[in-house]
């Protein structure tokens, strides 16, 4: 409440005034040095207190919401992640001066809230459910269409795994049983870069979409208790600065380092980070993996090449593919201010163009972040 109160420039100003005012009072009342100025300073410092709480009820909460891939049919798009990986189409939403749209999908339990929330649903593409997506916490799979392309027999999406244009890496899911999950796809037509006991890494596979994007295929935690057969669990980014990436989503975009694996063998390691997850006592470590495995929401990967002088691809210029990852914001104009004096720039401000209800930052590698206003409708 004290917060709530000081988050008033009006009140907070009132109260300070008070406190000072009955620390002058205190003054002339005590006589003695020692007690007035102990008096003083306990004043003083229940008022910086305040203002400090002040300033905590008023941050900004940052929550991953989706990532955005193009592609190119919609209508073969949404099935192949319905059909094959349990999700829901949650929202479509249609930009027809734009010529283009977005089906926007998540990954739900079978059993619990998650069960009495899906049967809950909006029909996708009406206002109930632009409302709903855009002020959940869930994270979300959003597919991007551009109209007209679908009749293109030459066009091609950018996978970000093919020199010179590498650099987003993969989405993932996890499973229970990887090799039976793959055996299911490879009965149903579904293309792989990678199965599960080929190249070094041994029990995870590379199926490919329909736009060959790769979809890593992941065993859970034993102690994994999710209901659901899948969960959309990971998207991966190739970084060249562990450092700097890491204190962009860390510190920026107030994510919280979950885990990080080191392969010196093959010269390369990977940080997982996460809106919704707490990080462990010791990030290097195996529970901290095997914890990572269990979680409901995905975490960004980010993958560290040794020895590489490798620019990598944000997949918003030719070729195209990926187009970034987003976090709602409660105060999208505040947010972009705050990070903008913290010398992160911008591809577009909330005052530039005509949507005014979001931003697009460049982390590090230049790799456009999208802040929405939460709760906005487009």
């Amino acid at each position: 409440c004290l917060g709530a109160v000081f988050n008033s420039s009006f009140l907070g100003a009132v109260f300070r005034l008070s406190l000072h005012s009955a620390a002058a009072a205190l003054t002339s009342f005590f006589l003695d040095s020692a007690v007035r100025t102990t008096l003083c300073f306990c004043l003083l410092l229940f008022s910086h207190l305040i203002s400090t709480m002040a300033e905590a009820s008023s941050t900004q909460h940052f929550y991953w919401h989706h990532t955005k891939l193009r592609i190119k049919d919609p209508k073969v798009s949404v099935p192949f992640y319905e059909r094959h990986f349990g999700m829901r189409l949650v929202d479509e939403q249609h930009f027809a001066e734009h010529a283009f749209s977005v089906y926007l999908l998540a990954s739900f339990e079978d059993s619990g809230s998650d069960a009495e929330l899906v049967a809950s649903l909006p029909k996708p593409g009406t206002e109930e459910a632009h409302k709903l997506v855009w002020s959940s916490d869930r994270f979300h799979l959003m597919l991007t269409h551009n109209h007209g392309v679908e009749k293109q027999d030459d066009y091609k999406l950018c996978n970000g795994n093919v020199a010179p244009h590498r650099g987003f890496g993969h989405i993932a899911f996890n499973t229970a049983d990887v090799y039976a999950v793959c055996d299911e796809l490879l009965a149903a037509g579904v293309r792989f870069q990678k199965k599960p006991d080929e190249g070094n890494m041994k029990g995870l596979a590379f199926a490919l979409d329909p736009d060959g994007y790769w979809v890593e295929i992941v065993k859970r935690a034993a102690s994994c208790k999710l209901s659901s057969r899948f969960n959309i669990s990971q998207t991966m980014l190739r970084v060249s600065n562990a450092e700097a990436s890491l204190a962009f989503y860390r510190d920026h975009m107030h994510m919280n380092v979950i885990c990080e694996k080191h392969f010196p063998q093959w010269e390369f390691s990977l940080y997982f980070l996460s809106s919704h997850d707490p990080s462990p006592a010791d990030s290097k470590s195996e529970e901290a993996f095997e914890y990572m495995k269990s979680l409901k929401e995905p975490v960004l990967e980010l993958t560290v090449n040794y020895n590489s002088d490798e620019v990598y691809h944000n997949g918003n210029s030719e070729p195209f593919g990926f187009g970034h990852v987003a976090f709602l914001v409660d105060d999208v104009e505040a947010a972009s201010q705050t990070l903008e004096k913290a010398g992160v720039s911008f591809k577009k401000k909330p005052s530039e163009g005509k949507m005014h209800n979001i931003a697009f930052a460049l982390d590090p590698e230049g790799y456009h972040v999208e802040l929405v206003q939460r709760g906005t409708t487009f």
